[in-house]
């Protein structure tokens, strides 16, 4: 179940989960998909000095997508590896700046009292890792062919002009 906390252990800690059915659903209506199979996740919770936490591991999907090529429905895997570092006593509205230098990794972000939230972590690797325009496999937009209506009224700002052009003599 991914509806569930992850507290800062004293040990490192794995933590794997799979999402119930009443999740799946959940997540295909955020997402947006005809549907969601199956999400696993599997992280290693290690402690860091001064109270941080750090999660490293990986989110797993089997989803149905719907091809931007041919409108067909197809299932896709999805497997991303995601490392989150969180700081505690860093509330939302603290001014406080933290340098990350550019191209290094993202700055912690705060850890809750209450803990992570899973489905919310999984939630976010899902929308950042999804391919926005989903394509089946063997899907390929240079084999469409467009065959436009030979009676189809030509269309545009200029189509009414167009007819009253006299024909070429």
């Amino acid at each position: 179940m991914l509806t569930r906390r992850i507290a800062r252990p004293e040990a490192e800690t794995r933590i794997e989960a799979r999402a119930t059915a009443a999740e799946c659903r959940g997540l295909a209506e955020l997402f947006d998909l005809p549907a969601v199979h199956c999400v696993e996740a599997a992280f290693t919770a290690r402690p860091l000095p001064e109270g941080a936490l750090e999660l490293e591991g990986r989110v797993s999907a089997r989803l149905r997508r719907l091809c931007v090529v041919t409108a067909e429905l197809f299932d896709e895997d999805f497997a991303e590896p995601e490392t989150r570092r969180y700081l505690p006593g860093r509330p939302e509205a603290d001014e406080r700046e933290v340098e990350v230098a550019a191209l290094e990794e993202d700055a912690p972000e705060p850890l809750p009292p209450e803990g992570v939230d899973l489905l919310e972590l999984v939630s976010e690797v899902l929308a950042l890792g999804l391919d926005p325009h989903p394509r089946a496999p063997g899907a390929d937009i240079a084999e469409l062919e467009y065959e436009p209506e030979a009676d189809e009224a030509p269309a545009g700002p200029f189509a009414a002009l167009a007819g009253l052009r006299e024909p070429d003599e």
